[in-house]
């Protein structure tokens, strides 16, 4: 073997104890950092890793103990996982291809409070976030005790009621004076349709095929202008829509005016789904904020994603492409992922099982969406199961969630504040929705039901009605609650009912419905002289919105419809063209 050179073996296995050091000493290391800084830069949060393992010959990944801190919460977190493990296809590693065919999360848990601050920079709450907090959570606690003489005078100025009616009468205003430029079309179509008939009236003789050629070109002219018409019509719908949902909006808060000047007062408004919203808000908001954000956060990296995929080349210029063919995988590919986790959850831990599929560095050239199917359930009748789509295909891209859950412990669960609420001594609670969005549009609906309750009332309360609201409490087995969502990201509206606050509410009152009604039915009176008459001239003004725009419209189109069948009619004598002639 004298032909063997040993100066350049050496040399290569050298460079492979090298290489094989450094993966054992630095690669892990390196790879953790890396993590980090990219889960920062998505989350805007701390993302803290204990440890990561990597076995490159058995194709493993570890990362254990993984927090991700909610930026607009920093002393909570979005989501904390004890241990993450993922098994690489090593053919497809050694092409430099990151597909993943198994994956275990385990520990998973979802807003958990942190010991230090997550925060990287200050971050205002997003749109979403602020609409959540806003409809959902609860206000400040308002006064329980009825308070002598505690209505003072009434600033008009922070009436929402009067603000969105001035509003109201402002667009109102805009619609009618926009509909008086528009006059000018409707002569315009009167115009031409006097000279159509015109035109029609002087053809005279006996040539059935001349008569038949003016009636088709009447007919085509005439259709113009119905169409015309109809597209005065959609857009006079489109405005007297818009000036009713102002009205209605300004009804809506006429009517919550009252409830906020008794809480500016210190006097209990007693409105049952303010106490429900009192009772179950903060934990619905923040439960809902972090699925929204979680939504959020996945369509959008999709969308850049996407609007990211690089042109097609120039001519003659050289470019890298994945072709599409037959076992081509993009950069990074998480296929048939099995999914095998954990859980943790009031009273055990839930094993969970599921797919995940499609989930990509090129949608385009996997050209499916990315699904996730995850469900379990215990012997002890504990159940979980969710369904999640994002269509990457679409445009614009959409994320869809199904899921529902049932049998999980209530034990230790807070409810209220300080003066209404208690604690969740026993339990079990269901839940099921669906929240899609397409784009920056979201709609939904949330339903769940408490049962086998028992509540331990926390009230600090006085006299009379901290007896009847603790005995109220007390007196619930279950509840239930559902959530509607719709809308833009701008424009959020969210619904929140529960008949929770019912039994609270109706106890509330006994104790204090006498001194309550007089101050509130002078708060009334003064509301009643400050809105006057302004509410009813306004609905009088958008009432009339339909007289003064549809009618003279249907009316036109009418005159035009009729002389469409006029002339067709007259065109042969009396007979119609769709009778004489067969298509």
């Amino acid at each position: 073997m004298s032909w063997v050179k040993k100066g350049p073996v050496l040399a290569v296995l050298g460079a492979l104890a090298l290489l094989a050091l450094f993966i054992i000493f630095f690669f892990d290391p390196i790879l953790k950092r890396a993590l980090i800084a990219g889960g920062e830069a998505a989350a805007g949060a701390k993302v803290e890793i204990g440890s990561v393992r990597s076995r490159w010959f058995k194709g493993t990944l570890e990362i254990d103990r993984v927090a991700v801190a909610d930026r607009e919460q920093p002393m909570k977190n979005l989501v904390e996982l004890s241990r993450m493990a993922f098994n690489l296809d090593i053919s497809a590693a050694l092409r430099g291809k990151g597909v993943v065919r198994e994956a275990a999360l385990e520990g998973l848990r979802a807003g958990t409070d942190r010991k230090t601050s997550g925060a990287l920079r200050a971050v205002p709450p997003s749109a979403l976030s602020a609409a959540v907090m806003k409809q959902i959570a609860p206000a400040k606690s308002a006064a329980i005790e009825v308070k002598s003489n505690a209505v003072g005078e009434v600033d008009s100025a922070k009436l929402q009621g009067l603000k969105k009616l001035d509003e109201a009468k402002a667009k109102l205003k805009d619609i009618e004076e926009r509909w008086k430029g528009k006059a000018d079309e409707a002569k315009a179509i009167e115009k031409e349709a006097k000279e159509i008939a015109d035109e029609f009236k002087s053809i005279g003789g006996g040539d059935i095929l001349k008569k038949a050629q003016a009636a088709g070109k009447a007919q085509q002219r005439l259709k113009a202008l119905i169409a015309r018409v109809d597209a005065q019509k959609t857009q006079a719908q489109k405005d007297i829509a818009e000036a009713q949902a102002l009205m209605k909006e300004a009804d809506e808060l006429r009517k919550k005016d009252l409830n906020g000047l008794l809480a500016a007062a210190g006097l209990p408004t007693l409105d049952s789904q303010d106490l429900a919203r009192r009772l179950l808000g903060a934990q619905t908001a923040a439960r809902l904020n972090t699925a929204l954000k979680w939504m959020k956060y996945a369509r959008e990296k999709a969308a850049a994603k996407k609007a990211a995929t690089p042109p097609a080349p120039a001519r003659r210029a050289g470019i890298d492409i994945e072709f599409p063919r037959e076992h081509s995988y993009p950069q990074f590919l998480l296929e048939n992922a099995k999914i095998a986790g954990s859980l943790d959850a009031a009273g055990g831990t839930l094993a969970l099982s599921g797919l995940l599929n499609g989930v990509t560095s090129n949608p385009k050239l996997y050209g499916k969406p990315a699904t996730l199917t995850l469900g379990g359930k215990t012997a002890a009748g504990q159940s979980v199961s969710l369904n999640a789509r994002l269509d990457q295909q679409k445009d614009p891209v959409g994320v869809t969630l199904d899921f529902g859950g049932e049998g999980f412990s209530l034990a230790g669960a807070a409810l209220g504040d300080g003066e209404v609420g208690g604690q969740v001594t026993q339990g079990r609670a269901k839940a099921r929705g669906t929240i899609a969005s397409s784009g920056d549009e979201w709609k939904g609906e949330i339903l769940v039901e408490a049962y086998g309750v028992s509540i331990d009332p926390k009230a600090g309360l006085t006299g009379e009605a901290a007896s009847l609201v603790a005995g109220a409490l007390k007196s619930l087995t279950g509840f239930k609650m559902k959530i509607g969502i719709s809308g833009k990201e701008d424009d959020l509206k969210l619904s929140f009912s529960s008949d929770i606050g019912e039994a609270v509410a109706s106890a509330m009152k006994k104790a204090v419905s006498g001194k309550l009604e007089a101050q509130k039915n002078i708060l009334e009176g003064k509301l009643a002289g400050i809105y006057g008459n302004k509410f009813k001239d306004a609905q009088s003004s958008t009432d009339g919105l339909n007289v003064k725009l549809l009618g003279p419209l249907d009316a036109q189109k009418g005159a035009l419809n009729k002389q469409l069948q006029d002339a067709l009619g007259k065109a042969l004598g009396g007979q119609r063209l769709d009778k004489l002639f067969k298509r």
